[in-house]
């Protein structure tokens, strides 16, 4: 549950004892906006790459983007239960494009294979995530959202909207980058996460 993923990043920061500059990448980012807004300790800024709450979509009244996750997770969870090996493919050529999965090196399409149940426990402790717009404008902190220029429009909705209702958020766009940018990007997201944290006012490592 988001409660319970929650819980884990308090006790993260709270291990570290110093300000915590959030990065994290799709489901990560879901996360990580639900811990800032109910977490105990608040994060000294935020860097989310195609963080995917896709419920914003029908909070805003986007409900056709809104149907293209419900469309896509009603065949992928089918596939899970009917035993398919493959189900993820659903969930990684909807975030590629057509052909990402079977694209990916054997090592990696094997992990997906290996850790589908995980994904889709994500999928379905996530769904429930669903503020109001007026919940995300309390995120006072630094806040960078970025998307991919190719990656799906359901998300690139969802970034915009991000970016919208967060007060202090900025929106970065990468040039032929799909959902995958740390493994396509990784140069790039590394400079925006150095800038973001230098903006926040702390010293990047």
């Amino acid at each position: 549950t988001m409660a319970q993923q929650t819980d884990v990043l308090d006790q993260l920061f709270e291990e570290i004892a110093a300000p915590v500059h959030v990065v994290a990448h799709s489901f990560s980012g879901l996360s990580a906006l639900a811990h800032a807004l109910e977490g105990r300790h608040k994060p000294a800024s935020l860097t989310l790459v195609e963080a995917n709450p896709f419920a914003i979509l029908r909070t805003i009244g986007d409900e056709a983007h809104y149907q293209m996750f419900q469309a896509m997770t009603a065949v992928y969870f089918a596939a899970f239960e009917g035993g398919r090996p493959d189900a993820a493919r659903h969930v990684i050529d909807f975030y590629g494009g057509p052909g990402a999965f079977d694209a990916m090196p054997d090592k990696v399409r094997a992990y997906v294979m290996a850790t589908t149940a995980s994904n889709i426990r994500d999928w379905s402790s996530g769904a429930p995530f669903a503020p109001p717009i007026a919940m995300y404008r309390t995120i006072k902190i630094p806040t960078q959202i970025i998307r991919g220029e190719t990656t799906h429009p359901a998300m690139a909705r969802i970034a915009q909207a991000l970016a919208d209702s967060i007060p202090h958020a900025t929106l970065s766009t990468l040039d032929g980058g799909s959902h995958f940018l740390p493994s396509t990007h990784a140069a790039e997201i590394a400079k925006l996460i150095e800038d973001g944290v230098r903006a926040a006012g702390a010293e990047a490592l």
